[in-house]
């Protein structure tokens, strides 16, 4: 039986730009013409300049009256000036157009009512006071919003204002997900020995459209050599991008990296990175093709480092870097100088510092992904990271979350799993972070103030 064995594995950011560099000048952005009011989150393909200046004319600003300001002119507390209707003033509401001869605006609560449809005033009034000027917030033809620019509900609001009501904006990737492997089943599917309820493909799913594009999720496909293949090339046509999950690695029924091979190119097959080494990075009919690990962790890490930005330069989406905080690891990590190793970890802030509880490190174990705060990356050129040295967090939860968690290491009790729960669920103003490393690492931690 055949193996595809690894003889070199690319560093990370190596093989990244060595992929990208080729996809830059084989594809091809799309685009499409939306209403504004369906655009949010879209990224423009050009500049967008206003059709219509914002007020479309000069306008009271206030609820009042609109005046002839020259005849105000002399009004005291002690010698109010009288004006008559509709000769001296006439009344507006807010956004009401002001014309000639009216050149300001007094508030209504500035003035008093007389007899006959007269009011006194007893401040006089400047020209233009109260009044929004033609084009005060907006001009025509100005710009509005640049080029490949992520639409906000607050630019909705104003390209509305300026006249426009389509936007040529970058259609959004489509993206087909194939799960492959004889012994997967469906959630629905009853398991029997052997069998694997298939998830990743719908964490996928919703990866895919959280980064701003349309995902495809295809029902999963036996390890079979010509249904993989025939099912790759029928979603060519119809889609921007594909992954393909399971069958990147060594093993005998390992089929992908062959078939991409056949179809197109491989650039790059095995990256020095743990977990998620078994990646391949492909390009077929001028198309992204991912093959992504099976196990979990190994996927979710594949994902963020080479479909993430993949997606970026299809959709124009900027890359949104993620907070990162300096903490101190609570225990010992050893790795190996063969790839970059990321690490999941609880964080919390005990005694004005940070603190990085390490988590199960195995690539299946898909809960230390919900349980993880960040990701303390070993550079490849490392062979560990000892205890009680400093450390870059790139987080995945909210800054202020951890500031409010307390942090507990020690023994599994599953009373913390529902007092984290009970606390969730009313409202009180902090989190239970709890890691379990067992009795005695729990009390080193304590003594070492790493824990609440």
């Amino acid at each position: 039986m055949k193996r595809n064995l690894y003889l070199k594995t690319t560093p990370v950011n190596e093989a990244l730009e060595k992929y990208t560099e080729v996809l830059k000048s084989v594809i091809h952005k799309e685009y499409e013409n939306i209403p504004v009011t369906e655009s949010l989150n879209r990224i423009t393909s050009e500049a967008i300049y206003a059709k219509y200046c914002s007020p479309l004319f000069n306008a009271a600003a206030m609820d009042g009256i609109a005046v002839i300001a020259e005849r105000t002119n002399g009004a005291t507390e002690i010698l109010p000036v009288e004006l008559d209707y509709k000769e001296d003033y006439i009344i507006v509401d807010t956004g009401d157009p002001i014309r000639q001869p009216y050149d300001a605006v007094i508030m209504a609560e500035d003035i008093v009512e007389a007899d006959n449809n007269k009011v006194r005033i007893f401040n006089a009034a400047v020209p233009w006071q109260h009044v929004r000027p033609i084009g005060e917030d907006i001009v025509k033809g100005e710009l509005i919003i640049p080029s490949f620019h992520k639409i906000r509900p607050v630019d909705i609001g104003v390209l509305l204002s300026a006249g426009i009501t389509q936007v040529k904006v970058i259609k959004k990737p489509v993206v087909a997900i194939f799960p492959t492997g004889t012994e997967i089943i469906e959630p629905t599917e009853e398991p029997v020995e052997g069998s694997i309820i298939e998830s990743n493909s719908r964490m996928f799913e919703n990866l895919v459209v959280e980064a701003g594009a349309q995902a495809h999720r295809f029902p999963p496909i036996n390890d079979d050599y010509n249904m993989i293949k025939s099912s790759i090339v029928n979603a060519l046509d119809t889609h921007d991008m594909i992954i393909v999950n399971a069958g990147s690695s060594a093993g005998t029924e390992d089929y992908t990296v062959d078939i991409l091979k056949e179809l197109g190119k491989v650039i790059i097959h095995g990256v020095a990175i743990k977990p998620g080494k078994p990646v391949i990075l492909a390009i077929v009919n001028n198309k992204p093709v991912i093959g992504l690990p099976g196990y979990p962790v190994s996927a979710f890490i594949g994902f963020e480092k080479f479909v993430i930005p993949v997606l970026n330069l299809l959709s124009g989406s900027q890359h949104t870097k993620r907070p990162v905080v300096e903490a101190t690891l609570s225990k010992r990590l050893v790795s190996s100088i063969k790839h970059t190793e990321y690490v999941r970890v609880k964080v919390g802030n005990v005694n004005g510092k940070y603190v990085a509880a390490p988590l199960p490190r195995g690539a299946g174990a898909a809960m230390s992904l919900v349980r993880a705060d960040g990701f303390c990356s070993i550079r490849q050129e490392l062979e560990g990271i000892e205890a009680g040295e400093k450390v870059d967090i790139e987080l995945i939860k909210p800054l202020n979350e951890i500031e409010k968690s307390i942090v507990i290491i020690g023994s599994h009790d599953i009373i913390l799993d529902e007092t984290a729960d009970y606390v969730a669920n009313h409202d009180n103003d902090f989190y239970i972070s709890s890691t379990h490393v067992g009795s005695i690492a729990g009390l080193m931690a304590l003594k070492r103030c790493e824990a609440h």
